[in-house]
């Protein structure tokens, strides 16, 4: 038997049976033909492939001469080999030319069972959203699926250009006659260009939740057409060129309703806007500090959760974390004069600085704090030269009430001295810390020494004394009293710089002196251009990532015992505060000028008025067992002008007196994975909304907190929630509205749940999968997308 095979021009060798003889050209004729001959009357089997188109019709007379039973012919071609590779059969409207000027050659996917040619071709070359019905809905799928040139490229071969036309042309006619004007004005939209597509949707995506004469003046009646189609647009990027109008319309709007008088509400604003433009966030915040809302832990989750797209910006990620200070706090209570140290700690830590915080964060801080803070100063004056020497809360013993734990530990003692920090900036440090791997043992509050001033404060600290020692050199003090009182080796750091060239276990106590707070805070907000909240965070971002670098290279990651205690803090003086004290007065007799207080010699100390007592606190050198007298400006007066965009001290208000002992050790163990469990109905019904009940345990001795739970599924959509807080060994219920999208797919039998949350303050995810059934419902006469 004879297979002859007569090959198109424009097909390779590679494209057919292997062949025993071939013809490239007329001279090859009669070779051929002789041996073919020979083959047939030897009844040999040969098969032969023929290149030349002459040679071709020459062999077909052959062929008919001796007929099938000899001679088994096949012509092959672009058509005949398209359709061997792809297995659909190729239109003959198509020649060969077209065929081969659209590269469709190229094609080796097999087709699906059931699809026609122009459906394939485009589903390869543009995706499916032009072949399925409602196919023009998946926007996401459209906008990630683009490629500007792979669409020109595709666009560029005939045959697919024709059909990619003739598609949108019917596609067209069709959504015309049903009146569907949405998807029309998409098909529209990707018909001029998919980038225009883009642009538009984006533009929709930004003015989705705004009110209906907003979206209209930018997008027109599509608006409201495209709002009924309930599109998923998480994958629509958010682009900004050529929607300058559409940014436009959003601040002219927004200007209107920030305004405390405005009718629409704080929670109806933050439904309509979109989260996506930090105009949005900046006015939200205009509205959220003019002292006209209620702010509560729940609309700050509310807020954080809606702008989550704008984190990975560092001033908005900066501006939200800061969002927390913002929570509306009450004014305390009076306090009782006759309370004890703890009772005033409580006081103060609980309700006086919170709502100190508040006032000073929203801008609202004004004398009338001050009045506040005076009570508990008079307390404290009243009461120090008891304190000093006989109580617990003093910040001179809160390393000697922690000595015994340090002779005990087996592993490396690190006590942060991280000057000028207080109960406004600790929450930072410890959320860095855990951040780094740290867990918070223990947490308490202490007086510092007076006055709240480096030069006592802190050599009464580091040395774990009473009275402040003489000299300015720390190192070699510190190094021998611990040394002698713990009977381990301790070595002390002037500065981060030092301590980062700590590379092996030298000691076994160190103490770290850390200034870069201080120094930070005492510069006005006005002249670096930087909010102290941002710049603190960056610090105590670095110090935390310092100690944890630090206990990896003298390998003590599991080991470390970290203390970190303060010397003092600060106070900021509003501008306009009142102040009584008479600056050419006191300057004239100050041995050292400072905001809150002045250390003067022994006769000026006896020249002082019998009225100084109103204005000033007196610590007497003799009484107080200090290197020099000292002058205390009571309430928030001040001895020299004051920046109200800088931190002072020196002074007995609570925010500068009461400073944090914090106990940390590494994170050393796992959390059991959170329990996940769809207790409503397991049935979707495909195109229809519904609500999800969750049940969420959590099975561990310690609290998850800010959980989070995102479905990473096609087949459901539903926003993602925020929970601030599980505690331990609790179970909550939630309810998740949601829909089943018209595209979900009715064969799969789980849902995709990302659960993400902080244990112990390190980040943790687990992954559950939820079974369900997809349901999909009879046809309906109506659109179950306007349920």
């Amino acid at each position: 038997m004879i297979y002859l095979t007569l090959l198109s021009e424009h097909l390779e060798d590679a494209a057919v049976h292997p062949a025993n003889l071939v013809i490239e050209d007329q001279g090859d004729y009669l070779r051929g033909y002789q041996k073919i001959a020979e083959a047939i009357h030897s009844n040999k089997e040969c098969h032969v492939l023929v290149k030349d188109k002459t040679v071709g019709r020459w062999l077909k007379i052959m062929t008919r001469r001796y007929g099938p039973i000899y001679i088994q012919l096949e012509e092959l071609n672009l058509h005949k080999q398209i359709r061997n590779q792809i297995g659909l059969d190729i239109p003959a409207e198509f020649n060969e030319q077209q065929l081969l000027d659209s590269g469709l050659l190229d094609l080796k996917i097999p087709a699906l069972p059931n699809i026609s040619f122009e459906d394939y071709i485009l589903e390869i070359f543009f995706g499916n959203f032009l072949t399925l019905p409602g196919g023009l809905r998946r926007v996401g799928e459209i906008v990630v699926g683009y490629d500007l040139e792979q669409w020109q490229s595709a666009l560029s071969r005939p045959v697919v250009r024709e059909i990619y036309r003739k598609r949108v042309r019917q596609l067209r006619k069709e959504l015309q006659a049903a009146g569907e004007l949405a998807e029309l004005q998409i098909l529209d939209w990707i018909d001029t260009s998919p980038e225009i597509l883009i642009r538009n949707l984006a533009a929709f995506k930004l003015l989705s939740g705004y009110p209906e004469s907003l979206g209209k003046r930018v997008l027109g009646k599509s608006f409201v057409a495209l709002r009924k189609l309930n599109l998923d647009l998480h994958k629509v990027p958010v682009t900004i060129s050529g929607n300058e109008k559409v940014i436009d319309e959003i601040r002219l709007y927004l200007e209107e309703k920030i305004e405390p008088d405005s009718a629409v509400t704080l929670d109806d604003l933050l439904s309509q806007i979109s989260g996506f433009l930090e105009i949005e966030f900046n006015n939200l915040h205009k509205r959220l500090t003019a002292g006209d809302v209620a702010i509560t832990p729940e609309l700050i989750t509310k807020i954080k959760a809606k702008f989550q797209a704008l984190s990975n910006i560092p001033r908005l990620n900066q501006a939200l974390a800061d969002l927390d200070l913002l929570i509306s706090v009450s004014p305390p209570s009076t306090p009782d004069k006759n309370w004890q140290a703890d009772e005033w700690i409580d006081w103060a830590t609980k309700y006086y600085l919170p709502y100190r915080f508040w006032l000073e964060n929203t801008g609202q801080l004004d004398d009338q704090i001050g009045e506040i803070a005076s009570d508990y100063a008079d307390w404290l004056y009243q009461h120090y030269g008891q304190l000093i020497y006989h109580s617990e809360h003093m910040a001179w013993k809160a390393i000697h009430n922690l000595q015994e734990s340090f002779k005990t530990h087996t592993g490396t003692v690190l006590v942060v001295i991280v000057d000028n920090l207080n109960a406004k900036f600790y929450p930072e440090l410890q959320a860095q810390m855990q951040h780094r791997g740290y867990f918070e043992h223990s947490l308490s509050y202490c007086f510092s020494m007076l006055p709240s001033c480096t030069e006592v404060s802190k050599k009464c600290l580091i040395t774990g004394h009473y009275a402040p020692f003489t000299e300015s050199a720390y190192q070699a003090r510190v190094e021998s009293i611990w040394n002698n009182r713990l009977g381990k080796r301790t070595r002390y750091l002037g500065n981060i710089g030092e301590f980062r060239l700590i590379t092996k276990r030298e000691a076994d106590v160190y103490f770290l002196n850390y200034l870069p707070l201080d120094i930070t805070l005492h510069q006005s907000e006005n002249q670096t251009g930087i909010s102290h909240s941002q710049a603190i965070r960056s610090y105590l971002e670095s110090l935390t990532q310092d100690i944890r670098s630090f206990a990896r290279r003298i390998g003590a990651e599991r080991d470390l015992l970290v203390v970190i205690i303060s010397d003092h803090g600060s106070t900021r003086i509003p501008k306009g505060t009142l102040n009584v004290l008479k600056g050419d007065f006191y300057k004239k007799r100050a041995l050292d000028e400072h905001h809150r207080y002045i250390a003067i010699s022994d006769d000026e100390l006896e020249k002082l008025p019998d009225n100084s007592q109103y204005d000033c606190y007196l610590f007497n050198r003799q009484i107080f067992e200090l290197n020099t007298n000292y002058l205390v400006a009571r309430r928030l007066y001040r001895f020299l002008p004051t920046d109200e965009s800088a931190y002072i001290h020196g002074g007995l208000t609570p925010e500068e007196t009461l400073v944090p002992v914090a106990v940390y050790s590494p994170v050393t163990i796992s959390p059991k994975p959170m329990a996940v469990e769809l207790i409503s109905s397991g049935k979707l019904y495909v195109g229809t909304k519904l609500e999800l009940v969750l049940e969420i345990t959590n099975y561990n001795n310690y609290a998850c907190e800010h959980v989070s739970l995102e479905f990473l599924d096609s087949n459901i959509e539903a926003e993602k929630q925020v929970i601030k807080e599980i505690t331990k060994l609790q179970r909550i219920t939630i309810n998740l509205p949601a829909r089943c999208p018209r595209t979900a797919n009715p064969s799969a039998k789980k849902l995709h749940l990302q659960l993400s949350y902080r244990f112990l303050g390190q980040p943790w995810e687990h992954s559950i999968e939820l079974p369900v059934e997809i349901i999909e419902p009879a046809k309906a006469k109506f659109d179950l997308d306007n349920l």
